[in-house]
């Protein structure tokens, strides 16, 4: 009889142990697939982000292109102002030579200031004169 008890003690160890693994193993499918949503919810609204990230960098690089273009049309401003300044540095040396004989001559000397205005206006004129050529060189 002792085997007996035995064997029915284990039965009904046996019957709780299965009954307490299908009670976790329940619980971990209903976790799996809370998990198994969620990721589905997630990967739905990521590929709508992403869908719009692409448009965002392909309107970003079309930016970049024409940003691109307009910077290689300053280009030619820019060498223009440079070519201008260049023009201008040569046109005061010239001017300053020209001059120079008459400033520091002995036999005019109150003649030195007049003489600067005089190079300070041809100067000035001269810049007039080709700032207005070339804004009707730009306008044609």
């Amino acid at each position: 009889m002792l085997v007996q008890i035995g064997v029915f003690i284990m039965a009904v160890s046996f019957a709780i142990f299965a009954a307490a693994l299908s009670k976790l193993l329940l619980r971990a499918s209903t976790s799996i697939e809370a998990i198994q949503f969620a990721a589905g919810k997630m990967e739905t609204k990521l590929d709508g982000t992403l869908q719009v990230l692409e448009g965002t960098l392909d309107e970003a690089s079309g930016t970049i292109s024409d940003m691109e273009v307009k910077l290689n049309a300053l280009d030619s401003v820019f060498f223009s102002a440079e070519k201008l300044g260049d023009a201008a540095n040569a046109m005061g040396k010239e001017m300053e030579n020209l001059t120079k004989d008459y400033s520091n001559s002995v036999g005019t000397p109150g003649v030195k200031p007049f003489i600067l205005m005089i190079q300070g206006a041809e100067f000035a004129k001269s810049l007039l004169k080709s700032w207005k050529r070339g804004q009707a060189f730009s306008s044609k």
